[in-house]
């Protein structure tokens, strides 16, 4: 469970909510108010990481009904990348990512994803030029999300043969494996 000083920043909710643009009516909407996630208010400049986990475990729910639940955290992740790009906060990181290219985008990764919330730790390991590890410190519940926006983030840089898989869990860590 996340500690309760975990907190997801505003703009990252924002980003989610942009990828789900005409599919917030009805039940989803009551289902996310539920989870701490008024969408007749304001967004707040900051969620606690437990509701941020319940809204992508809802949401993934919800947009992919017919897959395995990591496969919808991954299918998320992916509209989540598209999302967040439309941010302020995300047109710029996107601005960079394609000047940086796929390695020094990668190597960037624990700047990228700390600027979403207050808790996470990334370490990014280059293991040969187009070979990466990256340990994340709270992969969520289901850790494909956040190899999901590894992947996509890095495919805006132009990189072709892009795979990124979830290489080890152990507790609220993940280890994943970004090649090309």
């Amino acid at each position: 469970m996340s500690n309760p000083s975990e907190i997801v920043f505003g703009h990252t909710v924002e980003g989610l909510l942009l990828a789900m643009k005409g599919r917030l009516e009805g039940p989803l909407r009551a289902k996310l108010k539920e989870a701490g996630l008024d969408l007749d208010r304001k967004l707040e400049p900051a969620y606690p990481n437990a509701v941020w986990q319940r809204v992508l475990q809802i949401s993934a729910t919800e947009l992919f009904p017919n897959v395995s639940m990591n496969e919808a955290q991954w299918l998320l992740g992916e509209r989540f990348v598209s999302g967040y790009f439309e941010t302020n906060m995300g047109r710029a990181l996107q601005t960079v990512l394609k000047l940086l290219g796929p390695a020094r985008a990668l190597e960037r990764t624990s700047r990228n994803l700390a600027s979403g919330s207050n808790f996470l730790h990334v370490d990014v390991e280059r293991l040969a030029d187009t070979d990466y590890r990256i340990k994340v410190s709270e992969g969520g519940t289901y850790p494909e999300f956040i190899g999901s926006l590894c992947h996509h983030a890095t495919l805006t840089t132009g990189v072709k043969g892009l795979t990124t898989v979830v290489e080890a869990r152990q507790g609220r860590a993940a280890t994943y494996r970004v090649r090309w």
